[in-house]
């Protein structure tokens, strides 16, 4: 399909094993016989994560740490065992180990009894006290690290363990080798060869699509193993590979006349979604014939379900690009041609097809071959044939046990390049994507192909000052100008310990006219690197623009794979992806707990997520927005995003201090600094679901603290400045007039209302706690008073100086004649706030409904003595009134010392007119903000 030039379709796994024969035999006979005697010399390197424990079952265990090459460099014959397989996968018998040879820069030569053989077994314990137990009938013990001992030169790692194990797990499974079972008997060498070609492409998927996903440190080998999501991703890559592996030959033309799909997604910091491209070749479309490729795509935006628009068509016999299309470039007798990474089929036949890029002809000579084998779906997870790098995201949208139906079939593509193929990236326009620099001069790129040779009298004896350039993370070339093209390579493959891991060779030679230097990167340095930057192991130097630039080197007839599906899988695909197979939005509280990690935090993040994550857009779209927690015990925080890259914090509505600082990780992680000058704890927060309905995000978050990292779930709400809102439902409003309630209500009315105005998610219940009404209890400097919004002159005064049953506190308002007068008060079970005159004159009742963090609304239920003491408003004490209002918090300090305006000693002798009010003396708390009947003169 496209971009078959830009490598991005090789990712699955060679039909060497049932298509090549002969090479140089090897007639030692299966291990169930009797084993004729031999001793070969096996050259390991030990390479594992610097952080996952080693631990045998009995519980001994050592942790490896970054300081781990300190144990990498001195294991001992005990750290190792080798074991031969049966024909059912468990073990047979333990192999001799003779020698055990430390040659420094954890690199061991081990003489065993065996030759190379894909059921031959080294198995290593890295513990300090290793114990490997080997039990015949028994599986392979799951603390070990293992490799087959298929090479006389091999890595033993993480993903050649995870690998390995997967394909024994499906002989056990089979209680065969299956398509291997003529390997097993008989272990021609060249076909062993191409057996581990393969194993290490699974490796390489697994490190790509698995590894990503999951964290080490802390964590024991075993415990890895064990996780949910690596017997899924482990078991459903092996069962792809077997399942291809078997495919039988298909009708090229035929399967391009009808289409075929492949299955792509992207998530990343700039979005997250699906696409999917059909292409169709109809030779008796045109008296030529015509390549189309079709592209759909879903961007993940809010809460729409799945749905594919198509976004673009390419027509080979009418379709035109501009220079703004190239991505890659290719070396043909005219010079560099840019391509555009569109197919178009030249020649077709039912065994094969002959293809080249839009931008080049059969004369470039830069096309390729292509053939296919098919297989039936039908009854297969559809989670096993969607677990490439390219694919697997879309599993999320699929039930686990979703399977094909009848009728889907899927595609298992190789092709070849027919000559030698020199790919670059596109260069131009100062594009630096794939210059060449020295190591230890990123920024100073070499100018001439000299420039990257060494002179073996200044061959580097440490990694600095290196003439070398990187290839990977941890992989630097070195290129000696000796006599024998020597190419040397430095690995750090733990700590900061570079040394030489392999030697190889590079060739000088001239390409259409371009001088180049051409090298391969051995496998072993492969199985090494870390984010190595290439698809292919051929590559190339040249000079262009300038500068010296790395390429890739397709080598004629070398064969690369990819899979699709046909028409009805494509459609079975997409009828069972839909966003309601996820998990329901809930808290997840997998690996809550202190003793954290960044690894631990992965792997939690990973087992809650489901289809969200933070991006550039989500932030965006929070900038301002106030997000709202709730803690079981009450504790009311909020945060608020600014544009700036900055952040404000408030706790029960009270903004706290310090220089805060936010940003959006690699890993799509929102980092949120407290303190600027103390930039080593920090949280960070992993969006891992979102109703959007509620606008609640499901937030895990990571602490970075001095004492002890912590991992915690927190729920969050989303509001907008100014959203919140009083619920003034079956309030009784009130006459200003006679100065009561329009409508009386009484206290279970109130208590019924009020719990249909709370805002309750996810058990987050809003209410007063102590902590929020007078802050550290004993402590009177931070005492608080709530502030009313409908009315701002009034404040009610708590301060947490106890008596008998209630806190102290006074109700003050500054308009009107004003009243300042005592209360009592104290908090209910159920979290309201009760509090009374002292002179018995009133009491009420407010109860939080809601809460935007900054602001919070109330509903509350006042009751008057005067009322209830009226004969003629017949008001009970469980009568009042109900209203709704909005309040801050403030500091108790800040409310005004309000001295009320009282009534003359004389005052004037006559009555009110007629038709005046006849309501409380002006100047009394009961006059609600009327104005104010006396003056200070008077």
């Amino acid at each position: 399909m496209r971009a078959y030039l830009g490598c991005c379709l090789v990712a699955a796994c060679s039909l060497f094993l049932t298509a090549c024969g002969g090479g140089g035999g090897d007639n030692q006979p299966a291990a169930e016989g009797d084993a004729v005697p031999v001793s070969t010399k096996f050259t390991i390197t030990v390479d594992t994560p610097p952080d996952l424990i080693t631990a045998s079952r009995s519980g001994g265990f050592g942790l490896i740490r970054t300081a781990y090459a300190d144990a990498q460099t001195n294991l001992a014959q005990a750290n190792f065992a080798a074991v031969w397989l049966d024909k059912k996968g468990k073990i047979l018998e333990q192999i001799e180990i003779t020698d055990v040879k430390n040659q420094g820069d954890g690199i061991y030569d081990i003489t065993l009894g065996s030759r190379t053989r894909i059921n031959a077994v080294l198995l290593i314990d890295l513990s300090n006290s290793p114990d490997i137990a080997i039990a015949p009938g028994e599986p392979i013990p799951d603390h070990v690290y293992m490799a087959p001992l298929t090479e006389e030169r091999l890595t033993v790692s993480l993903k050649s363990t995870l690998a390995y194990h997967a394909l024994v797990e499906r002989v056990i499974q089979d209680e065969s080798w299956g398509i291997f079972e003529g390997l097993y008997d008989e272990p021609i060498r060249s076909r062993v060869f191409f057996f581990q070609e393969d194993l290490d492409r699974i490796a390489d998927d697994l490190e790509t699509t698995l590894l990503p996903q999951v964290g080490l440190q802390g964590m024991k080998l075993s415990d890895l193993l064990s996780l949910s999501i690596v017997k899924t991703m482990t078991q459903g890559r092996m069962e792809r590979f077997v399942t291809e592996q078997a495919a039988a030959q298909a009708n090229i033309q035929a399967i391009l006349n009808d289409g075929y799909w492949t299955v792509g997604t992207f998530n990343d910091n700039s979005g997250s979604g699906i696409l999917t491209e059909q292409m169709v070749y109809n030779a008796d479309n045109t008296s030529v014939g015509e390549t189309a490729i079709h592209e759909f795509r879903w961007d993940k935006n809010g809460a729409a379900d799945i749905a594919l628009t198509e976004v673009f068509t390419y027509l080979s016999g009418s379709t035109e690009f501009t220079n703004n299309d190239i991505t890659r470039q290719v070396l043909t007798a005219q010079g560099w041609v840019g391509l555009f990474d569109y197919l178009k089929v030249e020649l077709a036949t039912d065994k094969t097809m002959l293809l080249t890029d839009a931008a080049l002809t059969r004369e470039d000579k830069a096309g390729i071959t292509m053939d296919a084998k098919v297989y039936q779906l039908a009854g297969k997870k559809m989670h096993d044939f969607l677990s490439s790098e390219d694919n697997y995201h879309i599993t999320r949208y699929i039930k686990p046990d979703e399977t094909f139906s009848e009728g889907a079939f899927g595609f298992y593509f190789t092709w070849r390049p027919e000559s030698e193929t020199y790919l670059l990236c596109d260069n131009r326009n100062g594009n630096t994507d794939c210059q060449v620099a020295p190591f230890g001069l990123p920024n100073s790129p070499y100018t001439e192909l000299n420039g990257v040779l060494t002179a073996p009298a200044d061959a580097a004896i440490s990694i600095d000052g290196i003439n070398g350039f990187a290839i990977a993370d941890n992989v630097v070339v070195e290129l000696l100008n000796d006599n024998s093209f020597t190419a040397r390579y430095w690995v750090n493959i733990a700590a900061n310990t570079w040394n030489i891991q392999e030697n190889g060779f590079w060739a000088p030679t001239t390409v259409a006219g371009k001088s180049i230097i051409r090298f391969d990167v051995p496998n072993v340095i492969q199985q090494l690197a870390d984010h190595y930057r290439f698809s292919h192991e051929n590559l190339f130097l040249v000079e262009d623009r300038n500068f010296v630039h790395i390429g890739e080197t397709l080598l004629e007839n070398q064969p690369f794979h990819y899979s699709g599906f046909d028409n009805n899988a494509k459609q079975q695909i997409f009828a069972s992806a839909s966003r309601d197979n996820l998990p329901p939005f809930g808290v997840c509280d997998f690996g809550n707990g202190l003793g954290a990690n960044p690894d631990l935090y992965l792997n939690t993040v990973t087992e809650c997520g489901g289809d969200e994550r933070f991006t550039q857009q989500t932030l965006n779209n929070l900038m301002d927005q106030h997000l709202v927690q709730i803690t079981e015990d009450g504790e009311i925080s909020t945060t608020i995003l600014r544009s700036n890259n900055s952040w404000e914090y408030y706790v029960h509505g009270l903004r706290q201090g310090g220089s805060r600082s936010w940003s959006l990780t690699e890993q799509g992680y929102l980092k949120l600094t407290p303190n600027t000058a103390t930039p080593d704890e920090f949280e960070y927060w992993a969006l891992t679901s979102v109703d959007y309905s509620r606008k609640l995000l499901a937030v895990k978050a990571y602490g970075a603290q001095p004492e002890a990292d912590l991992i915690f779930t927190l729920i969050s709400k989303e509001y907008s400045p100014g959203q919140l809102a009083a619920c003034a439902t079956q309030d009784s409003g009130w006459d200003s007039a006679t100065t009561t309630p329009v409508t009386k209500k009484t206290l279970t009315q109130y208590q019924d209302q009020t719990a249909l105005c709370k805002q309750i998610w996810e058990q987050r219940n809003p209410r007063f706690t102590q902590a929020l009404l007078i802050g550290q209890s004993g402590d009177t400097s931070d005492d608080r008073a709530l502030r009313f919004i409908g009315d701002s002159s009034r404040f009610l005064k708590l301060s947490d100086n106890f008596q008998g049953d209630f806190f102290l506190g006074n109700y003050v308002d500054s308009d009107g004649c004003g009243f300042n007068f005592p209360i009592r008060w104290k908090l209910e079970e159920d979290g309201t706030l009760y509090y009374e005159a002292v002179d018995g004159s009133m009491n009420e009742r407010i109860a939080m409904t809601d809460t935007d963090g900054l602001g919070f609304a109330i509903k509350a239920f006042n009751h008057q003595a005067r009322w209830q003491n009226d004969p003629d408003l017949q008001y009970a004490a469980t009568d009042g009134e109900m209203w709704s209002d909005l309040v801050t918090l403030v500091d108790a300090g800040t409310v005004p010392n309000v001295v009320p305006i009282t009534e003359p000693v004389n005052p004037p002798a006559e009555p009110p007119a007629d038709g005046e009010p006849q309501g409380p003396v002006a100047g009394t708390v009961l006059n609600d903000g009327q104005t104010c009947g006396f003056t200070q003169s008077q």
